[in-house]
């Protein structure tokens, strides 16, 4: 029973849905987190897109599971070992996508359109985009950016313009963090296995994930001191949250750069307990004060 339950989390790749996340921000930032009907939206909104992301990650897989073989984690993948028939990758592919979408739509018409917006993206990433230098990592990007918009038209908010700068900054960091995993660990494999690395060298992408990071927390630091926040506390104390930013993406290049975790964001984090126990503490302090009942 442990080991079916393994292979299914493996097979939709469960702990992506940690990414799905970014659905909550606005929902947080927004002031609304206490009212029940917005937090069974967001609720409901990430489940659909856990299901239709899961959906996509098994066509993804079965799409690259030749290159996949040579990847050190990947190979380890069901569907890289072709545990999976044909006939079952199709429904479930359709099914979890299907369901998925049921629920968007259940919460709002213009969720379900995000969310087919986000299978568009996801489609033309693996067919095209996935093969165009630096343009494959802002597609990633871009796939954050619809979980904010998500997360923004389930409760009927317009997401802030800094808060979707600074998702889409981080998510370039983590990209690229994760081509420059790719790159070191495949060694001489790494262009079989992801063709759009013969244009990338560690270099670059070093060049790059300092700038992206830089950004990401100057960013960060002018929407927490921007007057849409300060007016909204009362003081300009969420500036003191840049530290738990600082550290959490000081943190990530350590386990990057040292543990040799970069290629996945989301097991990194529920891996790695400082980085965890950061990003909880962050989101204690926002709540606090965007929530407290004494200002």
């Amino acid at each position: 029973m442990k080991n079916k339950i393994k292979f299914l989390c493996d097979l939709l790749r469960v702990k992506q849905w940690v990414k799905n996340a970014f659905i909550f921000f606005p929902l947080i930032f927004s002031g609304k987190l206490f009212l029940p009907a917005s937090v069974i939206n967001c609720v409901i909104t990430f489940l659909g897109f856990c299901l239709v992301a899961s959906g996509l990650y098994i066509f993804n897989d079965y799409l690259d599971r030749h290159k996949d073989r040579l990847h050190p984690r990947k190979a380890d993948r069901p569907l890289t070992r072709m545990e999976v028939g044909k006939p079952l990758i199709s429904l479930l592919v359709g099914g979890l996508i299907g369901v998925g979408l049921l629920a968007c739509w259940q919460v709002d018409p213009m969720v379900l359109l995000v969310a087919l917006g986000y299978i568009l993206l996801h489609l033309v990433y693996n067919l095209f985009a996935k093969m165009i230098v630096i343009i494959d990592v802002v597609f990633i990007a871009l796939g954050f950016q619809v979980r904010i918009w998500a997360g923004a038209v389930a409760i009927t908010v317009m997401p802030s313009v800094w808060l979707q700068m600074c998702v889409f900054l981080l998510a370039l960091f983590l990209g690229f963090t994760k081509r420059r995993y790719e790159m070191k660990t495949l060694g001489e494999h790494a262009v079989s296995h992801r063709n759009v690395l013969s244009h990338y060298t560690v270099y670059l992408l070093d060049q790059i994930i300092i700038v992206c990071s830089t950004l990401a927390i100057v960013f960060y630091g002018l929407y927490a001191m921007s007057p849409d926040i300060v007016n909204r506390i009362g003081s300009q104390d969420m500036v003191y949250s840049v530290v738990f930013v600082i550290y959490g993406i000081f943190r990530y290049l350590y386990l990057s750069h040292v543990k040799k975790k970069g290629d996945d964001a989301g097991e990194a984090l529920a891996s790695d307990a400082p980085l965890l126990v950061n990003v909880l503490l962050w989101i204690l302090y926002i709540c606090f004060l965007l929530y407290n009942p004494l200002r």
